[in-house]
């Protein structure tokens, strides 16, 4: 049986999971937002698992942070994202710094991912589970929510609340469509871990969203 650990990342309040399987001590990580993922690792030796995956559901600073010291600590793990934020992920990282971080000229690079989703829908093998990556453009053209059993990682695709668009990189029009292809593929009892708040179920979100 799969379990959830959540940590709210340390940029801005954006999560990051931790997602394992206590008898195969099998792992992935998605979403380090945190720059050195400490407690990441801490709760990763902690519980001795190993880490097979990390993956970002979009290319914002918020949600990939800690990515190059969770692939530095466990070098065999693969990063996982969709083909579009694999190209744009160098180019999206400077502007959260001049808000949330003491050094405006700082910058960071993410080596590029060992697996690129870029089909509409692409499912890989995760031991025994399935792993379905679903391409969801909206808030950024490189999103992507990711199917675990009942559980759905949405990223800033489905949230408690609206997401930001820039009309740069991220277009509502896309947003709705992406949003009309997860109600239609998963059940309401699907569980949705947001990238911002609190877990919520599917049924709840969409009778409260402003999608309607």
């Amino acid at each position: 049986m799969l379990k959830v650990e959540r940590f709210v990342n340390e940029l801005m309040t954006s999560n990051c999971y931790v997602v394992y399987d206590e008898d195969t001590k099998r792992c992935l990580v998605i979403d380090p937002g945190s720059e050195k993922s400490l407690r990441e690792i801490a709760f990763i030796e902690e519980h001795h698992l190993q880490l097979n995956y990390v993956i970002i559901t979009h290319e914002h600073t918020d949600h990939n942070w800690g990515v190059n010291a969770l692939r530095e600590k466990f070098p065999s793990s693969k990063m996982i994202c969709s083909e579009v934020c694999n190209k744009n992920v160098k180019r999206t990282n400077r502007t959260y710094f001049l808000f949330y971080y003491d050094d405006p000229d700082y910058r960071y690079e993410i080596a590029p991912a060992d697996i690129i989703v870029s089909k509409r829908k692409e499912i890989i093998q995760w031991g025994d589970t399935d792993i379905q990556f679903v391409l969801t453009p909206g808030h950024s053209k490189g999103g992507m929510c990711i199917s675990i059993e009942n559980m759905l990682f949405t990223g800033d695709t489905i949230m408690p609340y609206k997401p930001y668009f820039n009309g740069r990189d991220s277009s509502e029009d896309d947003w709705n469509e992406s949003v009309s292809k997860i109600i239609s593929s998963y059940p309401p009892k699907t569980v949705i871990y947001p990238g911002h708040g609190e877990m919520l179920m599917m049924g709840e979100w969409y009778e409260n969203e402003e999608f309607k």
